[in-house]
C-alpha cells in the first residue's frame, strides 16, 4: 500500500513551524525548502520586499557572489553567531549566517536592526519550492 501525504515529513521542527504545517486551513504548496535535504525552511507566504524587490544579488567583501531573496521568517533555520553590522548589504540592519536545522547548510543570512524590523535572505540557488 502506498502511503499518501500531503505535507512534508519532518524530523525535528520549530513548533511555530510544525503548527503551519499542521494548519489544515494552510496551502499544502508553497514550502520552502533546503535544496540538500529537503527539510522544510518557509513558505512562499513569507516573501517580502526588501529595498523595492524581493530578490537581490550581492557580492561579499572575498568576491562570492550571492542571489538572495527575501523572506519575512525561515522558521526552519538556525541561526549562528553574533550580530555583524560590517559588511552588511542593507543599511542600519545587522547579520547573522542561517543555516538549515537539518543538515547546517548555509542558507543565508537573518538580518535585523534597532528597530526590531527582521528578515531572512536566503540564497535562491540553496533552497527549493513545491
Amino acid at each position: 500500500m502506498i502511503d499518501v501525504v500531503d505535507k512534508p515529513r519532518q524530523g525535528t521542527l520549530d513548533p511555530k513551524l510544525e503548527a503551519l504545517l499542521d494548519d489544515e486551513t494552510h496551502p499544502k504548496k508553497g514550502y520552502v525548502y533546503c535544496a540538500v535535504c529537503s527539510h522544510v525552511v518557509s513558505h512562499i507566504d513569507q516573501r517580502i520586499e526588501v529595498g523595492g524587490s524581493h530578490e537581490h544579488d550581492f557580492v561579499n567583501p572575498y568576491g562570492f557572489r550571492f542571489h538572495i531573496g527575501c523572506y519575512a521568517d525561515a522558521l526552519g533555520c538556525a541561526l549562528s553567531g553574533e550580530p555583524v553590522a560590517a559588511d552588511t548589504w542593507f543599511p542600519g540592519f545587522k547579520w547573522r549566517h542561517a543555516t538549515c536545522e537539518e543538515c547546517r547548510q548555509h542558507l543565508g543570512w537573518y538580518f535585523a536592526n534597532a528597530a526590531e524590523s527582521s528578515f531572512y535572505g536566503l540564497v535562491t540557488d540553496r533552497i527549493q519550492t513545491d
